[in-house]
């Protein structure tokens, strides 16, 4: 989707190769992640995969943790854009220094759960601690595969992580274990698989040296890109609590299978446009100013917005007989919160250019604001929506919390704009030139941007 759309914003057809493949991997990961789901479950049981869910939850919070400290600033830094080995080692640094503190968080929790009889819960969260360095490490090697413009190497390690991982479920369905700390530890193991494979792949020796050095010096931004994602995060969480609290269990139940109808088809094309358009974003901004950064966030917003209005139709005419075949019969009633909920996501898609632009400018606290706000639209609107209109409430109160993340972000953008055609830095050897978007502007460099930080 993002090489058709993106042919007709003048796209090269080595960025739309970089294109279709990150979307491949983005793909490949997601069919991985829901196979691990099931293998869980018939390993260890529905209390089995309840342990897993915790831990897999928590580490999605660590994964935006290292994203935020990490990754991201590094793509709208650019510190992967020429291949700086220097860079990409501190930022390996970097991410062992977290990793290690994450870990060491993460075994108290454990420890917390089972002092207080949570023991299956505890014994999830024990189990995923050491291997947390190396899940955040594996993913860590995936954005630099994309920042690098290969995300062909992403995809080989993505490979290489989920052979490790198979290796360790067939040592487990052959030797009769069961345990959770098994299952988690064959997950974790396919995670240190790929990070030693990554150091491979990249030619980095691994070391300590710049490390913390690198996550002080871009704290200054950093902190704001981990407040957004944290609260982003907590939103959502929030609202499911706050939901169910309404309208119980079984409203829930059929919500989320509403969300999740409409949304499988739009998971792999946003994931992949976080991926390929940050590093995209932050090659235009280099090479082009303003006009270049513009069309990267008209590509990630078009190419999304299309899937999104896709799959709304397609509910809008089969919703009911989808519910029915996927979940069953008693989850066809909740055809038209799917069709909500596709509404909330296109509302969603288009917001994710507007997203990506303001972290490629620098504008991360404004970031945080919106998010700031968008968390107490979107709990008051699912309790006034709930109380008013049942689960079709629900599930159209995402998309009043989306709109007005939409309508701010752009706002935001148009106050940056005059910022972000000064912060001009110098453009690099390789870049968007051959992306094939806008046309080069004189490169100017000033300090301007960093008061809005």
């Amino acid at each position: 989707m993002f090489a058709l759309f993106g042919a007709r914003l003048g796209m090269s057809s080595a960025a739309a190769k970089s294109a279709v493949l990150t979307m491949t991997d983005q793909g490949f990961a997601s069919v991985s992640n829901f196979a691990v789901g099931v293998v869980v479950a018939r390993l260890t049981g529905a209390a089995g995969l309840g342990a897993f869910a915790l831990a897999y939850t928590a580490w999605i919070l660590l994964i935006n943790l290292h994203r935020g400290l990490i990754t991201d600033p590094m793509a709208i830094f650019g510190d992967a854009r020429d291949d700086d080995t220097e860079k990409v080692r501190q930022g390996f640094a970097a991410e062992v220094l977290l990793g290690v503190a994450a870990a060491g968080a993460v075994a108290v929790v454990g420890l917390v759960l089972v002092w207080n009889g949570w023991r299956t819960f505890g014994v999830g969260m024990l189990a995923l601690a050491p291997w947390v360095p190396a899940l955040n490490l594996q993913d860590y090697w995936r954005w630099i595969g994309f920042m690098q413009r290969r995300p062909d190497m992403s995809l080989a390690n993505d490979a290489i992580f989920d052979v490790g991982q198979a290796a360790g479920f067939i040592v487990l369905f052959a030797t009769g274990t069961h345990s959770v700390f098994a299952v988690i530890s064959a997950w974790g193991f396919g995670a240190t698989v790929g990070t030693v494979w990554g150091l491979r792949q990249f030619r980095i020796w691994p070391s300590l040296q710049g490390g913390f050095e690198m996550l002080r010096s871009r704290w200054h931004m950093s902190k704001w890109l981990v407040s957004s994602s944290v609260t982003s995060w907590g939103a959502s969480s929030l609202a499911v609590v706050v939901i169910g609290g309404v309208l119980g269990p079984v409203a829930l139940g059929g919500l989320k299978a509403a969300q999740a109808l409409a949304w499988g088809p739009l998971a792999v094309i946003m994931q992949a446009g976080t991926s390929f358009g940050l590093p995209e974003a932050s090659r235009a901004l280099a090479s082009h100013g303003w006009k270049g950064l513009r069309k990267v966030g008209l590509l990630i917003s078009g190419s999304t917005f299309i899937i999104a209005a896709t799959s709304g139709v397609v509910l809008l005419v089969a919703g009911h007989t989808l519910l029915d075949v996927v979940y069953g019969r008693a989850f066809g009633r909740f055809d038209t919160a799917a069709v909500l909920s596709a509404v909330s996501y296109m509302i969603g898609a288009l917001a994710l250019g507007p997203g990506l632009l303001l972290k490629a400018v620098k504008r991360t606290r404004a970031l945080f604001a919106t998010q700031t706000v968008a968390v107490v639209i979107a709990v008051a609107g699912a309790v006034v929506l709930s109380l008013g209109f049942g689960v079709d409430g629900a599930a159209a109160s995402a998309g009043v919390s989306g709109l007005w993340s939409l309508v701010a972000m752009l706002v935001f953008l148009s106050r940056s704009h005059p910022n972000a055609a000064a912060v001009r830095m110098e453009a690099p050897s390789q870049g968007i030139d051959d992306l094939g978007v806008g046309q080069p502007e004189p490169t100017t460099a000033t300090s301007e941007l960093s008061s809005t930080q």
